[in-house]
């Protein structure tokens, strides 16, 4: 099993600052424990923090390759924005029971004032609590909530300029100064590659539609390369940009195999987006941005496999099972697909096809309204013994999480249980 070093460096990171954070103390005035000394102690864990979210939110390739995959580095974006905000809220908190009962100066710690480095400070807390609420506790659509939370970068611009224009040990003392700066400039340049650059210089390529057609409630959409091809492996996935729709970019399992000519996005008919994707036509250009993802690489190994696909997230599956049947493996594959009725599996007849070439694929398909909800009992009654074997799952969270529970509750490792979490926001 390949160890991860992502989560790692964020703890290395968060060691190191407490390390400067200690030795700015024992450099000037020492240990004095009061309010003040844990205000600035969380100001500076939540703005290491806050700078790492912004580093994990760039899409850049080896930090995917330190999380073992993009989904995995989004939710520890998620995890550590949301760290950093109730660490930085209770740096003003702290900062308040340090002067009361001088409810003037408390005040200049919550609103604008004459201080300027204060100013920074207080507009950094409310623009992230501004975004925060917009992210966590408003169901925005997507394209919505892609628009504001790239403002994210604001908060993190007054939170710099706060560091550098008030007195404190971060002005202080030079290491931990320029330890913080050296962590703000690589959020900013994070921001700014993400927000402006990575358009331009990202892993880009431009494909055209070769051939669009609707599948029950999807789109399926066969493109060919404008140029260069896009090197891949069986479930991966890219951010796609229909030129002709807008400057929007939405993450698409690929649904194709990587031998195969054309290369297969599937959209879900979701909204006013996935609805204008009806709208194009052969030679509508593509715009895509990738591969990223590393539920493909569950496969590996010599462990007979069980696949478990949830609706939509039977795609990642077509490609795996494209490659499986082209490489003529011979280890046991269960393919569950998962649906709520029979209509649903929009793709069964494919699979159905495809799983004829493979004698060593077992399809099953699980409508629940006949069957139930698929469980572990269900599974090993028909698979086996679950300990000898790795699941691979792709589908609705909640789908993936009980199943996943129940998986380990009857002994299956962690390691053996994959699944890709397809929520970005």
């Amino acid at each position: 099993m390949k160890i991860k070093i992502g989560p790692f460096l964020v703890w290395l990171t968060l060691a190191a600052t407490l390390a400067f954070f200690i030795l700015a103390k024992l450099a000037g005035s020492g240990f004095i424990f009061t309010w003040l000394l844990g205000s600035q102690l969380l100001s500076l864990f939540g703005v290491t923090l806050l700078c790492l979210s912004f580093v994990l939110s760039s899409r850049w390739r080896f930090i995917e390759n330190w999380f073992g995959g993009l989904d995995k580095v989004y939710r520890f974006h998620h995890l550590l924005g949301g760290l950093s905000f109730v660490l930085l809220i209770h740096h003003p908190i702290f900062l308040i029971l340090e002067v009361l009962p001088d409810l003037n100066f408390a005040w200049k710690y919550l609103w604008l004032s004459n201080l300027l480095p204060y100013n920074w400070g207080v507009l950094s807390l409310y623009s992230m609590m501004l975004m925060l609420i917009l992210t966590l506790l408003l169901n925005l659509p997507y394209s919505l909530w892609k628009k504001t939370h790239e403002f994210m970068g604001l908060a993190l611009l007054f939170a710099g300029l706060h560091i550098i224009t008030i007195t404190s040990d971060a002005s202080r003392y030079l290491p931990l100064r320029w330890w913080i700066l050296a962590l703000l400039l690589l959020a900013l340049y994070a921001a700014v590659y993400r927000r402006f650059l990575y358009r331009f210089i990202g892993p880009k390529y431009r494909f055209v539609i070769h051939n669009l057609r609707r599948i029950g409630d999807t789109f399926a959409i066969d493109m060919l390369p404008e140029g260069k091809n896009l090197p891949f492996h069986a479930g991966q996935f890219v951010f796609a940009k229909f030129p002709e729709l807008g400057n929007e970019s939405h993450p698409f399992s690929i649904a194709s195999g990587p031998e195969e000519k054309y290369l297969r996005l599937v959209a879900k008919i979701l909204g006013d987006y996935t609805w204008k994707i009806g709208t194009l036509h052969e030679g509508s250009p593509v715009d895509l941005w990738g591969p990223y993802g590393k539920f493909g690489e569950g496969i590996l190994g010599d462990k007979p496999l069980i696949w478990i696909a949830g609706g939509i997230g039977v795609t990642p599956f077509l490609s795996l099972l494209t490659a499986e049947v082209q490489k003529k493996q011979t280890r046991q594959i269960d393919f569950f697909y998962c649906v709520g009725d029979e209509e649903e599996a929009v793709f069964d007849q494919e699979i159905k096809l495809l799983s004829a070439k493979a004698p060593n694929i077992i399809y099953h398909q699980y409508p629940s309204n006949v069957c139930g909800r698929l469980s572990a009992p269900v599974l090993e009654k028909l698979c086996g013994d679950l300990r000898r074997k790795k699941i691979m799952l792709c589908g609705p969270i909640g789908m993936m999480n009980s199943l996943a529970n129940q998986l380990k509750a009857v002994g299956v490792k962690n390691q053996d249980i994959i699944f890709e979490d397809f929520n970005f926001k």
